[in-house]
Parts: structure tokens; sequence; C-alpha cells
């Protein structure tokens, strides 16, 4: 224990001056006799008179003594050291893979009650905070007391979107740095389907894993499209894959619905850890399509998907290039989408739902969505180097959505951009020489950049040209509702003036109003999987659009828990040998106020 003032001290020198008052005041103890003749016939003995007595032990002594001692060692201002509280950072995967019931209610459910006794153990003086990690880390509780953060965890709710757990440990370490008189630690509550977070040995913080769920077992509609017939004008065939996670083989049923009333049902054979694409004819006139493949395993949440066939509502592409055949050849095969093409003269700036620049950046971007083809050197914006002969992609990811279905490994270039990746850019596909496919969000809005020219790399001669083509709008198109959206990825929707309201309902039964700004509306949070409902009212509103969020994630849905190894932070880190202050003295002056009142009381109470 220390002392802030302990001169203080010296009014503990106000005890002796107090049990000399009641010494000299000491009042005699009375007693009703029925009488004292008696005594007047015993000695007086003046030696015994003098003879010193200590005062009696009165309570009215006893708090008086208290009162002082309280208030001098309170004035003293104590400290008292503590070995340091912790500070628990608590990662909740509210991931689709979480939705899995192999735990009980669900892996998300389970994760919730094993957060609540991590939490029941920690002591008085730890904090807690707790981080739901979606596509985007959020703070449910910062640096809270345990019940404080027991609480929060009531809010907490399961998503349908992947798990950004890189980007969500490194934002907790940095919430558990900003306490450095705390030794700090991360848990991660999750099933491990997640994408790999790389090194993380710059977090400084140590980490542990606790692995939530049982088993694997899992089977999903892991892709679903809708395109036109060749040679058939208007005819659409929908193409749904169907992937097995499972060590063994089935035999599922997979149903094709149109409008929500089904249309087909087969029985599809799956081999083990395979995938089976299967094609159903689409009903002239559907507006909706859906695929849904037989339950009986752990994850019900990616068993169906769903696209939207919205003719009143074809989606506008402006396509800018002086070379526009392939391009425009592309984008034509995908349905319910009006291509406009402008040269790169004429081009001013005008904006569309997707604008695709092929071979030029202008200097005034357009506002929405950009598909960039070929880009030209010379860009801030999108610095090129130079040119790369016979390209060949060396390492790609093949479970990002713009390269669904498409098989890169085979493919060959005959040149292409040499790109130098910007902030903003996350690289999709690369070569030795550098990035050749980016994606990102710039100022608000989606990019995708194909680093090379589709009329002389000789990519676009295979099928997996047109597939990377649609891929790329079906991905932009989420910034003007496109037929479906993987969970987590924000939507802008262009608003027709005269529209003053735009809600949206959403698939647990809600509804809320959007946000309208410069004739566009923002849709987020867009993480529960299921069918969306945009409303417009005004003058200028036109029908509801409809549109899904599918799981449809390759990483999702392989539900197998995945252990994870403990990350330990450098030595040089940790904070433990900061001890944690406690001041007694606010305790001290309420007590020495209490005593004080009993006394008061009572020498009222005695007249």
């Amino acid at each position: 224990m220390t002392f802030l003032q302990p001169t203080a001290l010296w009014l503990l020198g106000l005890i002796p001056v107090v049990v000399l008052i009641h010494l000299l005041r000491a009042s005699p103890e009375r007693r009703i006799v029925p009488s004292a003749f008696l005594w007047r016939g015993l000695k007086h003995d003046p030696d015994a008179a003098r003879r010193w007595r200590p005062p009696p032990p009165t309570l009215a002594l006893l708090l008086q003594i208290l009162t002082i001692a309280a208030l001098a060692v309170a004035l003293a201002f104590p400290r008292l050291t503590a070995p340091p509280g912790r500070h628990v950072v608590v990662l909740l995967d509210a991931s689709a893979s979480m939705l899995a019931t192999d735990a009980q209610p669900t892996r998300f459910g389970a994760a919730i009650g094993q957060a609540r006794m991590l939490l029941a153990g920690l002591s008085p003086t730890d904090v807690a905070t707790i981080v739901r990690v979606g596509p985007r880390p959020t703070t449910l509780a910062n640096a809270v007391d345990p019940l404080a953060a027991q609480a929060a965890l009531g809010d907490a709710k399961p998503g349908g979107g992947a798990a950004a757990m890189r980007e969500a440990l490194f934002f907790a370490a940095d919430l558990a740095r900003r306490a450095p008189d705390r030794d700090a630690e991360l848990v991660v509550l999750s099933d491990g389907a997640f994408a790999d977070p790389g090194d993380l040995a710059a977090l400084g913080v140590p980490v542990s894993f606790e692995t939530i769920g049982q088993n694997g077992e899992n089977r999903a509609v892991t892709s679903l499209s809708v395109a036109r017939q060749p040679g058939a004008t208007g005819a659409l065939t929908a193409l749904a894959q169907i992937t097995n996670y499972s060590d063994r083989a089935a035999r599922v049923p997979v149903r094709m619905l149109a409008d929500d009333i089904q249309q087909e049902s087969r029985d599809v054979d799956l081999p083990a850890r395979g995938r089976v694409v299967v094609t159903f004819n689409v009903p002239a006139g559907s507006r909706r399509v859906a695929a849904a493949v037989g339950g009986g395993d752990s994850l019900p949440a990616d068993d169906s998907a769903e696209v939207a066939v919205e003719a009143g509502f074809a989606r506008q592409v402006l396509l800018v290039s002086s070379n526009p055949v392939v391009m425009q050849r592309a984008l034509r095969a995908i349905p319910d989408l009006r291509v406009d093409v402008v040269t790169p003269d004429r081009y001013h700036g005008a904006g569309a739902e997707i604008v695709v620049l092929d071979g030029v950046i202008p200097e005034r971007l357009p506002r929405g969505q950009m598909l960039l083809v070929n880009p030209p050197p010379g860009r801030d914006f999108l610095p090129v180097k130079g040119l790369l002969g016979a390209v060949q992609f060396s390492d790609f990811d093949p479970r990002h959505p713009l390269l669904n279905a498409v098989d890169l490994s085979a493919a060959r270039l005959a040149q292409a951009a040499q790109i130098q990746a910007p902030t903003w850019a996350r690289v999709v596909a690369e070569a030795p020489g550098g990035p050749l496919i980016l994606e990102g969000q710039e100022s608000g809005r989606s990019v995708i950049v194909f680093g090379f020219d589709p009329a002389q790399s000789g990519f676009e001669k295979l099928i997996g040209f047109p597939l990377l083509v649609s891929n790329a709008v079906a991905q932009l198109g989420g910034g003007a509702l496109s037929p479906s959206l993987p969970p987590g990825r924000p939507a802008i929707l262009p608003v027709a003036p005269g529209v003053a309201e735009v809600t949206l309902d959403e698939p647990d039964g809600s509804r809320r109003a959007l946000p309208l700004k410069d004739g566009l509306a923002r849709i987020e949070g867009l993480e529960l999987p299921g069918r969306y409902t945009v409303r417009e009212r005004g003058s200028g509103a036109g029908e509801a659009r409809m549109f899904a969020v599918n799981v449809a994630d390759e990483v999702e849905s392989q539900i197998a828990p995945r252990p994870r190894p403990a990350v330990e932070a450098p030595s040089a880190v940790r904070t433990a040998e900061i001890p944690t202050p406690f001041e007694p003295w606010p305790l001290l002056i309420g007590f020495g106020l209490l005593a004080l009142s009993v006394e008061w009381w009572r020498a009222g109470r005695r007249g």
C-alpha cells in the first residue's frame, strides 16, 4: 500500500485527544438504589480517588476513534496495487457455416453459450470486448465488465456471409492494445471454416481458437445461373452446380422451381468430394428461378439458391470501347442485360448501372460500378508499368465468385498489362509478372479489372471467358440489384426522379427505409439469406423489384470443423508487469461518515 498524501496521517493524533476528553469527562455509571444512608459510615480514601483509571470503553468512544482513523487514512489517499486485470477479446464467428445444426441449437448458439461460460470465469477486475466476425467485424461491447459483456451477447446474431477473420483479428488486436495496463488475449469461437488468415505474427497479442462443431456432412447448391439457349429466342436454361462435401457418395433429389412452383425434380448421383452441374429448362415468362437439393445434412442454409429473371427490369450496361466486338458479344449473351456502346472520344462521363471501360480510363470516372478491361498506362487510378508477353496464370483463388466455374489453369494469354495493384484492390488471379484480375471497392463503388485485351489474348476463344464476364457482371450487378447477391455485399440502386421513399422487405419479415442520396439508394447489411423486395413510393415509382441473397460459398459450405493452432505473442509486447491500482479512499470516507452519523444519532437519543 502507498499513500499519495501521507501528511494527512497526522490527523491520527486526534485519537489521544478524544481519549483524554473521555477520561476527564467520564461520567459514573448510574444505578437506582432504594436508599444511600448505609454509605454514610464508609471512610473516604483520598489515595483511591487519585488513582488513574482508563475511560470506560463506551460505544461513543469507539465510533469517534473509528471516524477519525477512517477520515485520516482516506485523506492520505491510499493506493493498493494488485496483479494486472485481463482484457479478453472474444471473437464470435457469425458466418454461414455457424448456422450448421450439428451443435445445439446451432454452432452459433453453442458459441454464445461458450462465450457466456468464458465471461463467467473472469474476475471483477477483468474487462471483456465482444467482436462479431461477419463480412466486416463489428464491436458489440468494448472493454466493459464481464456482466455488461454478458448482456451484449444477447444482441449477437448469425449471418449468411463469409467471416473476414484476418481483418477481424487485427481489428481486435488494435482494440486490445488500447488498454496497455492489462494483459490482453484474443479468444476466437469458430468452426474454423474461414479462409486462411495468413501470417499472424504481427498481431502482438496471443490468440486461442476454440473449435465449434462436430461433423462436415453437407451438400450445397454452390452456383445457380440462368442463360439463353443458343439459337432459341427468349428460351432460358438454368444451370445449378451441386457439390457434395462428404467423404461418401450420395444420391439426392434436386428440384427446380419457377415462381415458387416446382417444375421438375430428379435424383442426382453425387460423388464423394465431387460436384455435378444440373441443367433445367426455364418456362417462358418466369421471373424467379430456384434450385434446391434434398435436405438431411447439417447446413440447411446452402441447400437452395434463387435468382431473379425479370425482363421488365433489364440491367443497363454502357460499353466504352474502340473495338467492342468481343466484349459486346460476351455481354449480350447475359440475360436481361441491355448493352449500349460508345467510342472513347464520345464518352463524357455519363454513367449506367455498370460501365465497361475497354482499353480506356477517362479523366472523369463514372459514378457507378466499373469493369476495366485492358487498362492503358498513364493513369494514377490504376498504374500500368508496361506489357507482359506469353502470360500464364500462376496463382488464383478458385473460390472467388469471379472464378465460379472458370478454370484458369489451362488459359494462356498472348499479352497482358503489367499492373501495379492499388491499395483498394484485391488480387484474384496473377502471373509471375503481376496481377491479371483484381476487384475491390473504391470511393463506394465496386471495381473489377481484367488486365488483358480479350481481342488479342486468345482467352476469348475459351468457354471460360464468357463465364468470367458473366460472373463479373453478376458481382458488379450487386450495385444495382443483380439477380442474386452474396451475403454481406452492398448494393447501389439508381432511383428515378419523383421517387420519395424506397423501402426494403427482408426475409425475416422486417421492413426498413433506404437512404436516398444523389438519385441513388444504398442497400447494406444484406447478410440474411433469402428473398428481398425493394418498393418505391412517389410519382416516379416503379413496380416492386425482387432479388435473392444466397450462401453459395465454397468456403462456408465446407463445414467440417478445422482446429486452428494458437498464436503466441512476442514476450516484448506482453504487459503483465504493469499492476492494476485500486484506491479505497472513497470507501473509507463513506465508512467514516457512517460512523459519525451513528454517533450523532446515539448522542441525540441520550439527550
